[in-house]
């Protein structure tokens, strides 16, 4: 039986919507970045351009379709946040004041973000050699990409950004 809550129906258009994703995302950072220069159209046509190559490509697609509900969270949680910040009586001006900490938070979040993109894109690869279900662990990248040494990692990240954001405001 059909509810309202039944979006399996979705799933057929998700080609598309990874093509409007990765159009989206791409004219967005070559608009603000501005690298070639102010020309929207030019601008679009790469979008274009990356948007059908992704399709093509059947790892890039799957990856995205893994990573983009990552983003709708922490798109989601920053409105949350800016919300919560706003209720609680802090001006615009003290909002841009935090620019450190944007900034740390940002490369937390992009260095997941790409570790996990990295961490579907080596699953999905097929390496010559490879038994299906062996780990070798004399190979330094399964070391390196197991889940305990990647969650290591992210704690001693985010206790690095911590000292330093706490060591810059007492001065």
């Amino acid at each position: 039986m059909a509810t309202f809550l039944d979006v399996t129906g979705l799933q057929y258009f998700s080609s598309f919507f990874i093509f409007i994703f990765v159009w989206l995302i791409v004219y967005a950072v070559l608009l603000y970045s501005k690298v070639l220069g102010g020309n929207k159209f030019i601008h679009a046509i790469i979008g274009l351009v990356l948007a059908l190559l992704v399709l093509f490509s059947p790892i890039a697609t799957g990856a995205i379709q893994y990573i983009a509900p990552w983003f709708g969270l922490i798109f989601v949680f920053i409105i949350l946040a800016t919300v919560m910040l706003k209720i609680f009586g802090a001006s615009p001006m003290e909002i841009e004041g935090y620019t450190q900490l944007k900034w740390g938070a940002l490369v937390i979040i992009l260095l997941v973000l790409v570790v996990g993109v990295l961490s579907y894109v080596r699953e999905q690869t097929v390496i010559p050699g490879e038994e299906e279900g062996d780990i070798d662990y004399s190979k330094n990248i399964s070391i390196i990409l197991h889940p305990k040494v990647i969650g290591a990692i992210f704690i001693l990240v985010i206790a690095v950004f911590t000292i330093a954001l706490l060591a810059g405001k007492t001065r």
